[in-house]
């Protein structure tokens, strides 16, 4: 997501000024002596603090929205098992009340009742003494009374627990809608969370590409911080750029695209004839290897190589390899014959078991950057505006 607006600033600058006119604009970009590796650290270290105590934060966060996620859910379960229980209630208490209405139409039947027969009359005028006729009086009174009211606060009951259902079932609607949101949010932070954890391998990455390189150059006697990298780091001078091996075609080109990653394409895909995995990669034009990062998630191996094109510093980046050559390391100065790595793409690929979320297939992906930078995305440039590549396959690195 930070990158996304540095994506679209490039592609409008990329737009409104022709390639050759924006480096002076994004120049600044590049290391030029060692104090610009120095501050470059130092920024990179402080950045790195940065996003080390915003991970803390939004941790915490999430936790926070999971852990409201997981009351909720316990409080929906609550409920339907409140609803289940009120359920199970109504029903007793129906049969109850039909035992009830069973008891009371037995009395009513046993003493005649309802028929008007004398029954009724009989056992109250059987009374031995008006004692005993008040008394049974008032047994049948009672019992069907009793009876009665036992039914009216059993079906009273049963309002109760329905109007519980009613309201449970509203509070389960509104506990779904919070946790919808609550999921919502969290999925938010999460991807919010996956920036900065992306972002905090990135920079670890990057200050151990930028410690190596002052350390180069402190090997090469260079301790002012006035001290240019282009003179210690001893990096050849050449005319141009070449293609990076034989025999191949453009596959995908610089720019925003939606397919197969949205967002900004930093730089071209190249491939060749299959099986392309394994194919030599050269660089496109002499240089010294500034830094080399394995297994990165989104790249795979990658490594970066400084260039001085006719006065001009330049940074190539190679994407997508397979493998290194082991035997060139960070200050190594290369050739255009020197076989830096090769072609990965296909088996390094997440989609076939490997652990590179950004390829699909075998292929390189060429960046191409002004100033010597690892930070290659603040001065991108379009490879086709440097290295001529025809619209169908080429079959020599030169053209």
């Amino acid at each position: 997501m930070k990158k996304t607006k540095i994506y679209l600033i490039l592609t409008l600058l990329l737009l409104l000024f022709p390639t050759s006119n924006l480096k002076a604009t994004i120049d600044v970009a590049s290391y030029r002596t060692l104090g610009d590796l120095e501050d470059a650290l130092k920024e990179a270290e402080e950045e790195k603090i940065r996003q080390e105590n915003e991970k803390q934060l939004t941790e915490q966060e999430y936790q926070k929205l999971a852990d409201d996620i997981t009351a909720s859910e316990e409080k929906v379960k609550t409920l339907n098992q409140e609803i289940a229980d009120a359920t199970k209630r109504i029903e007793e208490l129906g049969v109850e009340i039909e035992d009830k209405k069973e008891e009371t139409n037995q009395i009513l039947v046993f003493l005649q009742l309802s028929n008007g027969e004398k029954a009724y009359l009989e056992y109250i005028f059987d009374a031995t003494s008006f004692t005993d006729f008040i008394h049974r009086v008032s047994i049948v009174e009672q019992l069907t009374k009793y009876n009665k009211k036992q039914i009216k606060e059993m079906n009273k009951l049963i309002k109760e627990l329905e109007d519980l259902k009613v309201q449970n079932k509203k509070n389960i609607e509104e506990q779904t809608k919070l946790q919808e949101e609550l999921k919502e949010k969290r999925k938010k932070v999460y991807s919010r969370l996956t920036d900065i954890y992306d972002g905090v391998l990135g920079i670890d990455e990057e200050i151990k590409q930028l410690k190596l390189q002052i350390d180069q150059m402190h090997e090469n006697n260079c301790y002012d911080r006035s001290d240019e990298l282009l003179t210690c780091m001893g990096v050849p001078m050449a005319t141009g750029f070449i293609r990076p091996f034989a025999t191949g075609v453009v596959t995908d080109v610089f720019g925003y695209r939606s397919e197969p990653l949205s967002g900004m394409h930093s730089g071209i895909d190249l491939g060749t004839y299959s099986p392309a995995e394994g194919t030599p990669i050269y660089p496109v034009a002499p240089g010294v290897v500034a830094s080399k990062v394995y297994y990165n998630s989104c790249g795979g191996n990658q490594m970066y190589i400084y260039h001085n094109i006719n006065g001009q510093s330049y940074t190539s980046l190679y994407m997508h390899l397979l493998n290194f050559n082991e035997n060139i390391q960070p200050g190594d100065i290369v050739t255009t014959d020197t076989v830096i790595g090769y072609m990965g793409g296909w088996s390094t690929s997440v989609s076939h078991g490997g652990y590179d979320s950004c390829a699909f297939g075998a292929h390189l992906h060429l960046t191409l950057a002004y100033g010597h930078t690892l930070n290659h995305w603040s001065a991108l440039i379009d490879p086709e505006t440097l290295i001529y590549f025809p619209s169908g396959w080429w079959y020599s690195r030169y053209w």
